[in-house]
């Protein structure tokens, strides 16, 4: 069957991220038999002629779109995504006969609501590489199968085919090269979504797999920048320190960012980060307290996060890190507190967020109805985000503005960060 995969994603702020996720469906479907061809709408500033090109020449029998998110999650510069994707859609509709499947982060979040918004036939819920080709299979028999399908989780999920022309296009645009070294999240943080989008138990991909298509990165594009794409680089459980110890090994050392959640680092495992190439590591702090950090449902303190990142800088990498105000047990003087923790992290650059993004089926969820910040039966189509109750939203935003007077390091609004980023960009060899 001849299917084109389709990337509505037209967000490159701070920086363009390659659709990994149907890079890695292409490699499933190309394995199963079916003809591939891959678009993404980004590379082509979102213009319809792109599109229309694309489905005159190819005739695919099947488009399957990828939807990354929902929306920036950002409650002081909110951006929708999902108007581009039902641009999309309302596109093929018009040009193609070929059924529409949705997949993809954003979609799982939401599948009743998008496939509705958007009018798609098929919509796929979790990881696709096993799901999507039994769905094409089903499809050119001419069986019928349910509009909304729920797949199951893979135990092992294997790598990507790289499309030439559009990883260079993210590269020269001053993306960098992503590879993924494992799914799933076993941490229990009341807001967010992974580990039910990728299950709470880590599945870490075969180290011999990922030095092979990490040597073909290189050899092939020669990138500024790998990006391990896990949703937590340190999370308990992966293979990461094994992958790390192969690489210094063999010698391996390459530009490299990650996501880390604070921990207390080992000597070797600093060790290790430094000796690969470790360039950019982004913090997840989350709050700034430890008493908003235990309404988040970490399971560390303030002290924990000083301390990775004390550690993180050790490796020589630049660091910067990502809190939330606002969120469960935040009061005035928690902020307090927190302004003041702000302080322990010197020049390390703090990408402050107003309020949490409430995602359906969360811990937060619950929270915000009890606390009557949500109603019931609304829809989560439209961004809803959690304030704390305990503190007015207007105290928030002013102590959090004038905050960024006497701390250097604070950055908020966050929309701010995005100069920073580009500039960080730039020192990386990657293009304004």
């Amino acid at each position: 069957m001849k299917i084109l995969l389709a990337s509505s994603n037209l967000e490159n702020s701070p920086a363009p991220v390659f659709p990994l996720g149907l890079s890695v469906l292409a490699k499933s479907l190309r394995q199963a038999g079916h003809e591939i061809q891959i678009f993404d709408w980004l590379t082509h500033d979102g213009q319809e002629e792109s599109l229309r090109a694309v489905l005159a020449a190819f005739s695919p029998e099947l488009i399957g779109i990828g939807v990354r998110n929902i929306d920036n999650v950002d409650s002081l510069n909110l951006v929708f995504y999902l108007d581009d994707l039902l641009r999309m859609t309302t596109l093929i509709r018009q040009l193609s006969p070929a059924p529409i499947v949705l997949g993809g982060a954003g979609y799982s979040l939401l599948p009743e609501d998008i496939l509705a918004f958007t009018g798609a036939d098929y919509g796929i819920v979790g990881a696709g590489e096993e799901a999507m080709p039994q769905l094409a299979d089903t499809l050119a028999k001419g069986q019928s199968i349910a509009k909304i399908i729920r797949a199951s989780t893979p135990r092992f999920f294997g790598g990507a085919d790289y499309d030439r022309n559009i990883l260079s296009y993210y590269l020269s645009e001053g993306g960098a090269a992503p590879l993924q070294t494992k799914r799933g999240c076993p941490h229990n943080c009341v807001y967010c979504a992974y580990p039910l989008l990728e299950g709470s138990c880590v599945r870490s991909r075969d180290t011999d797999e990922l030095l092979c298509e990490l040597d073909f990165l290189r050899r092939e594009y020669s990138p500024s920048l790998i990006y391990f794409t896990d949703s937590i680089f340190n999370a308990p459980g992966g293979s990461q320190w094994e992958l790390l110890d192969r690489m210094a090994r063999q010698g391996i050392s390459i530009p490299w960012t990650a996501f880390f959640s604070p921990q207390k680092f080992t000597a070797e495992e600093i060790g290790l980060m430094k000796r690969t190439g470790l360039k950019v590591a982004e913090l997840g702090l989350d709050a700034l307290c430890d008493t908003t950090l235990k309404g988040l449902g970490k399971n560390y303190d303030f002290s924990c996060a000083t301390t990775a990142v004390s550690s993180l800088r050790r490796t020589g990498a630049t660091v910067s890190c990502s809190a939330m105000a606002g969120g469960p047990e935040e009061n005035d003087a928690t902020l307090r507190e927190g302004m003041q923790n702000l302080k322990m992290l010197d020049t390390v650059p703090v990408f402050v967020f107003m309020g949490i993004r409430i995602l359906p089926n969360t811990p937060l969820e619950a929270i915000a109805r009890h606390e009557g910040v949500l109603s019931a039966g609304e829809s989560f189509l439209r961004p809803k985000f959690y304030l704390s109750p305990k503190i007015a939203p207007e105290k928030l935003y002013q102590v959090l503005r004038e905050g960024t007077n006497s701390l250097k390091n604070l950055i908020f609004p966050p929309q701010s960060r995005n100069e920073s980023l580009r500039k960080l960009r730039l020192a990386l060899g990657g293009k304004a």
